[in-house]
């Protein structure tokens, strides 16, 4: 009897350290992913689609390349936009600090009744922001529109691929 009540004991323990132990991965699954929520109040432009007003899950394609970016529906079923990324600037801990562990949207400004581009996507818990990479037909109309330079590529952003990146438009550091 000593020994069933052991064995019993054993399986339980074992049982509870393995579902002990799978929580910590899936909580770092999510920061390795950067799965984040974005609410938008009008159309704003990501690169390869405008996204109306509404609520999108952004986050890695492969945590492990860390080079592209996919948009989901608030659902998390629907893949709406992938897209390469390069890292820019670091933000002071002071402009981290105030954003009060919410990712921080930058915006490539454009004319009234244009819907705004995303320049940049800075993650909560990162110094470096997240520059997107536009396909070339929609960089150039964004470039010239705003009179800024926007970061370009002709390649498709699926697995395994490595962009070819380019500057369209102005002559001027797009990364500031």
């Amino acid at each position: 009897m000593t020994r069933i009540t052991s064995l019993a004991t054993s399986v339980v323990a074992a049982i509870v350290l393995v579902a002990a132990s799978s929580v910590p991965a899936n909580a770092q699954a999510t920061l390795a992913n950067k799965r984040t929520y974005l609410t938008f109040s009008a159309p704003v432009q990501v690169p390869g689609a405008t996204l109306p007003a509404g609520r999108y899950l952004f986050q890695l394609a492969d945590p492990a390349a860390q080079t592209t970016w996919q948009v989901f529906d608030a659902s998390g079923r629907h893949l709406i936009a992938s897209f390469f990324y390069v890292p820019t600037g670091n933000r002071s801990i002071a402009d981290e600090n105030a954003t009060d562990g919410k990712p921080v949207v930058r915006f490539h400004e454009t004319p009234q009744g244009t819907p705004p581009a995303v320049r940049v996507l800075f993650y909560p818990s990162d110094r470096t922001g997240n520059l997107f990479v536009y396909p070339r037909a929609q960089a150039e109309q964004i470039a010239a529109a705003t009179h800024q330079p926007v970061l370009a590529t002709d390649t498709t952003a699926i697995a395994g691929n490595v962009p070819v990146i380019v500057t369209v438009g102005a002559e001027t550091d797009p990364s500031n």
